[in-house]
């Protein structure tokens, strides 16, 4: 079982900053919870139990006292360097990981369970590197959005904001192996700013076994404007919180029942 997530707080939010008064994005209130609490929620829902979480300094005793409220198992990881972009972060995470096979997600994203069980098909077991690609995707700018060109097969091609053509949208979701943090190593070596894409590129032109698990439609958005705050606090992405909202009330009721033994029916949950 998959039990580690990476999550990924070490931007600076600069599109955000004049609206935050300088706090971090993931730190911004969604019906009256934290920004990342809700990628968070999801990933334990999946029996995630520990967060590797990578925040930027200065922010570091913010991220401890919110996530100390949220009583999880985590390591706070310190980005000294944010302007060497996530892929950077993501390096950071290495020597806190414990196991062959990890999640990771972006702190500004909010989805839904099901996109992370669409990670957990068996015909992906072997894989490198998973991105959950949406191919008809419903609440995000596509112009701001990174992009995926795969095969028939699903396995990426190409990975990158302005790619043409492209086949799925990212959606900040990720099933890694560890063997990916050689990559990583590598394009730190040779250049100060990397990303993700970056890291899931290199990765191809090596042969890594690197590929898409496709979904349609499916209830997850990226905050990165104002304009996509303003969407997702009352706007046509409010339907995604909804949506992460009922998914997170749904799975602390089904915990509860198995914690009281309540019995349904003919059926004991237990």
């Amino acid at each position: 079982m998959i039990n580690e997530a990476v999550i990924l707080a070490g931007g600076i939010s600069s599109r955000l900053i004049n609206y935050t008064c300088g706090k971090p994005k993931w730190s911004l209130k969604l019906h009256g919870k934290p920004m990342i609490y809700y990628p968070i929620s999801a990933l334990r829902s999946i029996g995630v139990e520990r967060f590797i979480v990578v925040v930027a300094k200065k922010w570091v005793k913010d991220m401890n006292k919110l996530l100390k409220k949220m009583s999880i198992d985590y390591q706070l990881v310190t980005n000294n360097h944010v302007e060497r972009e996530n892929g950077f972060s993501f390096l950071l995470s290495k020597e806190y990981i414990t196991r062959n096979y990890f999640y990771l997600s972006m702190s500004d994203h909010i989805y839904t369970a099901k996109l992370l069980l669409v990670l957990k098909n068996r015909k992906y077991s072997r894989s490198d590197l998973v991105i959950c690609g949406d191919r008809e995707p419903l609440f995000i700018n596509l112009a701001e959005a990174t992009k995926i060109l795969s095969d028939k097969r699903e396995n990426i091609i190409a990975i990158g904001k302005d790619i043409r053509p492209f086949t799925h949208i990212d959606t900040g979701v990720f099933l890694i192996n560890k063997r990916i943090f050689n990559i990583a190593e590598a394009l730190s070596s040779n250049q100060d700013k990397f990303t993700m894409s970056d890291i899931v590129n290199k990765a191809i032109k090596n042969h890594y076994y690197v590929r898409v698990a496709t979904i349609y439609r499916g209830y997850w958005t990226e905050i990165d404007t104002i304009n996509d705050l303003m969407a997702v606090k009352r706007g046509n992405r409010r339907t995604v919180l909804d949506a992460a909202i009922r998914s997170i009330k749904y799975e602390e009721y089904m915990k509860e029942l198995v914690g009281r033994k309540i019995i349904l029916g003919d059926e004991t949950i237990t």
